[in-house]
């Protein structure tokens, strides 16, 4: 019986407060792959909705890295044998196995075509894996009509547009023999930070290069998500549940997983105070490791390694006080010290302002709280490959 692992995966929030519209467009998600496999299949999530979403076509192959696909790869992408079909509420749904041989580098293109005039009501943001067309189903077409446009928190909190493109996609399966060893996969569960790729994004890339074949990484980051209260009322969801609620549905089902970051606590001491939530949210170090021991049990339980991800730094402001730089301080010396983890990442050290507090500003965007790219890439060269390694390889 061949097993399937996860090569790709978005985490889904309620997006039903927000003026985004796939409407008679196509969204094409450019995945990158490391894995190699005879077959594929696509999760679909309309967790949030209450309402079908219906997709008038899709189609998923290869593409090359401008995002064009591959001549002789393009398949229909079906769910009980229709490239048409419905999402039903508050459920997942897996796509029919698709016939499509991938290997290490390549990357996958999925294809979904929304004919209707609906706004995404369950989904995520993914443009820096995917792009929305022009109106118009271009499925099978090699080059995307693509459609831009900017916002303002393109321009501040991240550096590139996240209102271009929201999808219902969750995951991509590849399906392998059991004969072959089986990779890792490592799942990201964290927030904005996390979701922006910043520091992500090249420690795949890393990854994949170190050891293709053998390594898969999920981005399962919620912009504003906290570990443990749940999006205020203003946000009208978009933060997604807290972190203890949402692990279970987003990180515990990940299939194939072996190792998992959590970075998670940031917005649980910034956030209170503002966009509606309320002082009284405002966490001590003791709700932290009541909310995060649970769940790094349960994961280790089941044969997971855990990794912490320790809270970046960041600039001090009138919500934003020393108080609370000092209790981000305390959740990082209790996250290195504990010893409940596999390893423990201090993923602010290489972007620290020596003199404090805060990161250089080299390596920050305008906000003060995310890192940019460049910071992303210090980040991430700063992360020992060799805690990923598969089968304890630390070649």
């Amino acid at each position: 019986m061949p097993r399937r692992v996860c090569t790709f995966a978005v985490a889904h929030t309620d997006l039903s407060g927000q003026p985004f519209n796939n409407a008679g467009r196509t969204l094409r998600v450019l995945a990158p792959n490391n894995l190699g496999g005879c077959g594929l299949y696509v999760k679909f999530s309309n967790y949030y909705s209450a309402r079908p979403v219906w997709v008038g076509n899709a189609t998923v192959a290869l593409a090359d890295p401008l995002g064009n696909l591959l001549p002789g790869t393009l398949r229909p992408l079906t769910v009980h044998g229709d490239s048409s079909f419905a999402l039903v509420p508050r459920r997942d749904v897996y796509s029919d196995r698709v016939n499509l041989a991938v290997k290490p580098g390549q990357t996958i293109a999925v294809s979904l075509y929304y004919p209707l005039p609906d706004r995404v009501v369950s989904g995520n943001f993914v443009s820096i894996f995917a792009t929305r067309s022009v109106k118009g189903d271009w499925c099978a077409e090699p080059e995307l009509p693509k459609a831009r446009i900017l916002s303002s928190l393109s321009r501040t909190v991240l550096p590139w547009d996240i209102t271009s493109a929201t999808t219902t996609l969750s995951e991509i399966l590849v399906e392998q023999p059991t004969e072959a060893a089986a990779p890792c996969v490592v799942a990201a569960f964290g927030d904005s930070i996390m979701q922006q790729g910043a520091w992500l994004t090249p420690f795949t890339q890393r990854l994949y290069k170190a050891y293709p074949g053998r390594v898969s990484v999920c981005n399962l980051g919620i912009g504003g998500n906290r570990l443990l209260h749940g999006a205020p009322a203003a946000t009208k969801g978009m933060y997604g549940h807290a972190g203890v609620e949402r692990f279970r549905y987003d990180l515990l089902p990940v299939e194939g997983l072996t190792h998992a970051i959590l970075a998670l606590g940031t917005n649980d001491i910034g956030l209170p105070g503002k966009d509606g939530a309320p002082e009284g949210e405002l966490i001590t170090l003791m709700d932290y490791q009541a909310a995060l021991e649970p769940m790094v049990d349960t994961l280790r339980r089941r044969g997971v390694k855990v990794f912490a991800g320790l809270l970046l730094p960041r600039e001090i402001n009138h919500i934003y006080t020393e108080q609370r730089e000092g209790l981000r301080l305390a959740i990082n010396h209790w996250l290195a010290g504990c010893g409940l983890f596999d390893a423990v990442l201090d993923l602010g050290a290489p972007i620290a302002a020596p003199d404090g507090p805060g990161m250089k500003k080299e390596y920050a965007l305008p906000d003060g709280l995310h890192p940019n790219k460049l910071g992303g890439q210090k980040i991430a060269q700063g992360i020992d490959l060799g805690l990923f390694a598969p089968g304890g390889d630390r070649s």
